[in-house]
């Protein structure tokens, strides 16, 4: 009983320890200002940046620049013609001296498939680079076409692209935008990811604070270890959880309001609807969260006991965070194949499902029976690591100007 009151106290110290600082009140106020952001810059840069771009156009072909600087002139651009012979050095001046933002050189043969070129200092961008070909190709054509004598109606009938939608459906519920349901299950597990990477680093961090301190030896004095460390991932997970919670609330609204936040800036059809958050999709983050957070936050808590100083746990915590990092880079994987046998096994394997489950169940792709056998896996395996590091700190948190060998450890394990 007095383990579990000592437990309690030393996280309701962490808690409130964190939640107090103006740090914690302002990132938590901030992370819904910032999924804002993630919807609305984007989406008003797309619509603004190419708007007023300077372009010359050399034309060679003697035929195509007129048209395509019709087509830029309905783009909003500020197209002009200069004389053909203008040689590239001048063309590349005028870039290096803002006059022009950039030119495309049209040369002789375009329409038999020589190659059109633009080179700016907006050529990195894929919407100007779109938008651009999108003109170019609809010029081309049309002379083309005009030069075989088939009329401009057939020709747009012809070379009309087909309708085509490629959405997301598992045959249980409604089909929605791929790309959209990508969108919104990558980002969730990157906020659990960035979280419980953030708030198990804050556990080790403290325990390295108070060993350097040395208020260890007073705290380890008035309470176990094992309640010590126990109490510092409660408190700290706990100040993490009203953190994810605000995010995740304010997530599900924004996507449900999207199109009504985007027209407040100006902003229309601004890409695929995104699919709304449901209860059980938000309870099964929370979950993984939760429980995801004591399987790493034990591990981060063990190898803030292992070390002295902060400069040491840059190396050690390397292997603990480089199972996080392994998880973020298979996002593709489960994106890609959600029900496949590569998903299946990656969303059981307990250092990986906290990061991929979500992904996977958003997506369609995990019923609610491989939730519930992914999270028994991990409580399990959690237990598990809880113990080992539990192990790990009781010795290792009063150790002081060493760090233990792996045949130390293993013998603290077997203690």
């Amino acid at each position: 009983m007095k383990t579990v009151r000592d437990t309690f106290v030393i996280a309701r110290r962490e808690l409130l320890e964190r939640v107090k600082s103006k740090w914690f009140v302002a990132m938590t106020l901030l992370g819904p200002v910032f999924m804002v952001a993630m919807i609305v810059i984007p989406a008003l840069i797309a619509s603004k940046s190419v708007v007023g771009a300077k372009v010359e156009i050399v034309d060679r072909s003697g035929a195509l620049g007129e048209q395509i600087a019709a087509e830029l002139r309905g783009m909003r651009w500020i197209p002009k013609i200069v004389p053909p012979e203008t040689s590239y050095e001048t063309s590349k001046n005028r870039i290096r001296d803002n006059e022009i933002n950039g030119f495309i050189v049209i040369p002789k043969h375009a329409l038999e498939g020589e190659f059109i070129i633009y080179e700016g200092d907006n050529g990195s961008s894929q919407i100007v680079a779109m938008m651009l070909e999108e003109s170019v190709r609809k010029v081309v054509q049309g002379e083309r076409g005009r030069r075989a004598g088939i009329s401009p109606d057939t020709l747009d009938k012809l070379l009309a692209r087909p309708n085509f939608l490629s959405q997301l459906n598992t045959g249980s519920t409604k089909a929605t935008s791929g790309l959209a349901a990508f969108f919104v299950g990558y980002i969730l597990s990157f906020i659990l990811y960035m979280v419980i990477t953030l708030y198990g680093v804050a556990v080790m961090r403290s325990v390295v604070q108070e060993k350097t301190s040395r208020v260890m030896e007073l705290m380890v004095a008035a309470v176990k270890p094992r309640s010590l460390m126990a109490g510092k991932i409660l408190g700290v997970g706990a100040a993490g959880l009203v953190q994810v919670s605000v995010w995740l609330t304010m997530g599900a609204i924004t996507l449900a309001y999207r199109n009504e936040l985007l027209g407040l800036f100006g902003v229309t059809g601004a890409g695929p609807t995104l699919p709304a958050l449901e209860l059980a999709e938000i309870a099964v983050v929370l979950a993984y969260f939760i429980i995801g957070f004591f399987f790493y936050a034990a591990m981060y808590a063990a190898v803030g006991a292992m070390v002295s100083s902060e400069q040491e746990t840059q190396q050690v915590q390397m292997p603990v965070t480089m199972l996080l990092v392994i998880g973020v880079l298979c996002f593709q994987v489960i994106s890609s194949d959600p029900r496949g046998t590569a998903s299946t096994v990656m969303t059981m394997v307990p250092f990986w499902s906290p990061l991929l489950m979500p992904m996977r169940y958003v997506l369609g792709g995990a019923s609610l029976g491989e939730v519930a056998l992914s999270l028994g896996i991990l409580i399990l395996s959690t237990a598990l690591v809880v113990r080992a590091a539990a192990k790990i700190y009781r010795v290792g948190v009063l150790m002081y100007g060493k760090r233990p060998s792996l045949r130390e450890m293993v013998r603290w394990l077997r203690y």
